[in-house]
């Protein structure tokens, strides 16, 4: 294992995912890689970090002489963990994926993919969340190699910057890859619905399921491409992510509002 490495390496679906083989594949011999993942499937997670357990962690050989680090832990503890305890000098950049499913709109905030890459954002280190937009029969080979383009296109404006470009990759050919577009998260959200079932004694149990649906919280402006309709269309789309998820055209409204008496300013507001 490196002692520093160019690219620290994670993802949600596991260790063992293709996605991530496929991906650390792709930067053999051209950068130092390190890899530091979950010990099984942590899709959908989301942000969650392991705080009421002891984290354990394996060495695991990857082929070549080479290892990784199996975490049993969520994607963001893999992060903490690799930063903190597993390599003594930060990467240069982090890449968490190649996920098994896109992670488009508002689904960045259930992705464990993306919660990996923003936590190394968190800790000054410019990452990329790599997802390949598809539930079936995904396109591996062609996915990489777009994957390695972009990462090796823009990581020199990013470098330095405690950014996440969320890269969505449509399920095509190479050769049917109609470009790369930066565009805004798409403001939709999920209508959510349940399966009722009964196990064989007798107790109710629920299946989760839902369909994406136009968000009531706003709508992008005209000229505005989002990831999802980007995808759509045959494009690989780049979402900048920020860490604030501060709503700044509220809090001008607040902050500019005709203030009622005995309520002060400067922060200094009495709690009701």
């Amino acid at each position: 294992m490196p002692t520093q490495a160019d690219y620290l390496l994670t993802n949600d679906d596991g260790i063992h995912a293709p996605g991530l083989v496929a991906l650390r594949a792709a930067f053999e011999g051209r950068v130092r890689t390190a890899v530091a993942a979950p010990a099984s499937q942590r899709s959908a997670v989301g942000h969650s970090i392991t705080i009421h357990k002891p984290i354990t962690c394996d060495p695991v050989p990857l082929g070549r002489g080479r290892r990784g680090y199996a975490v049993d832990g969520t994607p963001a503890d893999c992060v903490k963990l690799a930063l903190c305890e597993l390599f003594p000098k930060p990467p240069r950049f982090l890449l968490s994926g190649i996920n098994f499913g896109a992670n488009l709109g508002v689904n960045v905030f259930y992705s464990g993919t993306v919660a990996a890459a923003m936590e190394a954002a968190f800790a000054g280190i410019p990452s990329f969340a790599i997802s390949l937009c598809t539930k079936q029969d995904p396109r591996w080979k062609d996915a990489t190699a777009i994957a390695r383009r972009v990462v090796e296109e823009f990581a020199p404006f990013v470098e330095g910057t405690p950014v996440c470009l969320n890269v969505n990759i449509p399920n095509l050919p190479a050769s049917r890859i109609r470009g790369v577009r930066f565009t805004h998260q798409a403001p939709v959200s999920w209508e959510d619905y349940f399966h009722r079932r009964l196990d064989p004694r007798g107790r109710t149990y629920f299946w989760m399921d839902g369909d994406q649906v136009a968000s009531k919280n706003g709508r992008p402006a005209p000229h505005d491409l989002t990831d999802i309709e980007a995808v759509r269309r045959g494009y690989v789309s780049v979402t900048p992510l920020r860490l604030s998820l501060t709503c700044e055209d509220t809090f001008e409204r607040l902050a500019t509002r005709k203030r009622r008496p005995g309520i002060t300013s400067r922060g200094k507001d009495r709690p009701s």
